[in-house]
């Protein structure tokens, strides 16, 4: 691996999937009651054509799809700054020393938005499942953030060992084939029950999953995929068509399947080639001004995602009356009620960040 390489700096395209995949989850929690009403025994209830029933299928990838985003850029970064380092002396105190400034970043990020939903839920309006006698609900509603933060602190000894490895990108892609091989295993087989403790093993292959993910990051810094707009094209493609015969033949345990929680092969994939598509281009052309706003939003996602996480009680119900209300003017009405729905919360959730949370991290230094 290059030092180059390890010192690439993040260019505004990257940055600007960053919040694509943001939207994506935002779109993907909006539609999620919509989707499960859809593959129960009653979905026609809710949804009366396939063409609308394909499109629930799709935006059910779009979860897993920007969550693996977000770890695949992660590792195409933070691995090989880490792994460059890995033979200089002093290479475990500089390691420490950074880790321990993002994990700063992480844990008072939480911290905060806690205390301000803390404060929704005696003052403003009450958060259902938010309790200080019974504080689990931060480790539950905040799995994601915590995975993230487990893989932070180990990526100074992911680094250390992929700098040892003589050829650490096929052992990343025969570690991602075994991993999703056993998240088929769950998706088709043995989903289990539909309420998981935390260390159910299913529940940690979660985890497992957005591990390979953020080592498949440091793979595609090391050798990209060629073609990978054309890869992508494919793989949307295929994704779409894939949704719409299970739609058409009526299908819905294999939509659920298709989807399942963090499993999903075809969310993976999309993510794989939608980051290395963004890694091959520059930002050159991109204008200044709107190169620089990207950059400035995508500082906020780890602050919308804690947001939209805590306050997920109060915005799920009103875009729920929101989209069942769209619903009396048809399916198309309901889609286009729960993306700008979604695109709106996004867009305060955000800026509330950039005006509260950023300015706080800059204070203490940390940002």
């Amino acid at each position: 691996m290059t030092t180059a390489h390890a010192q690439a700096p993040r260019n505004a395209r990257i940055e600007a999937l960053r919040l694509v995949a943001i939207l994506a989850i935002a779109v993907f929690h909006t539609f999620q009651p919509w989707f499960a009403a859809a593959t129960a025994d009653s979905w026609d209830v809710w949804v009366t054509s396939p063409a609308m029933l394909a499109a629930l299928g799709c935006i059910s990838l779009l979860g897993a799809y920007g969550n693996h985003v977000f770890f695949l850029i992660s590792g195409l970064f933070l691995i090989p700054r880490a792994a460059a380092g890995a033979d200089e002396p002093g290479y475990w105190r500089e390691q420490a020393r950074r880790t321990v400034r993002r994990a700063a970043v992480i844990l008072l990020t939480v911290a905060l938005y806690v205390l301000g939903a803390l404060a929704v839920d005696a003052w403003v309006a009450p958060i259902e499942g938010l309790s200080l006698e019974s504080p689990l609900w931060i480790l539950s509603w905040l799995e994601f953030v915590w995975v993230y933060l487990v893989i932070v602190l180990a990526t100074p000894l992911m680094g250390w060992a992929w700098r040892r490895v003589r050829r650490p990108v096929p052992v990343v892609w025969a570690l991602v084939a075994c991993v999703f091989a056993v998240n088929a295993y769950i998706a088709f087989v043995s989903p289990g029950d539909e309420v998981r403790g935390l260390l159910e093993w299913r529940k940690l292959m979660s985890a497992v999953s957005y591990l390979v993910a953020f080592l498949a990051g440091g793979a595609l810094a090391e050798r990209r995929i060629g073609r990978p707009g054309r890869a992508l094209g494919c793989c949307v493609a295929a994704s779409v068509a894939v949704e719409a015969a299970a739609a058409l033949a009526g299908n819905t345990a294999l939509l659920e399947a298709l989807s399942f929680k963090s499993t999903s092969a075809l969310s993976f994939a999309l993510a794989v080639c939608s980051v290395a598509a963004a890694a091959a281009r520059t930002d050159e052309r991109m204008p200044a001004r709107a190169s620089a706003l990207v950059r400035r939003l995508a500082s906020s996602i780890l602050g919308f995602y804690v947001a939209q996480a805590l306050l997920s009680p109060l915005w799920r119900s009103f875009g729920w009356d929101l989209c069942l209300a769209a619903l009396d003017h048809g399916e198309l009405s309901l889609l286009a009620a729960g993306v700008i729905w979604s695109a709106v919360l996004l867009a305060v959730l955000l800026a509330f960040d950039q005006l509260v949370r950023i300015p706080l991290l800059r204070a203490v230094r940390i940002r």
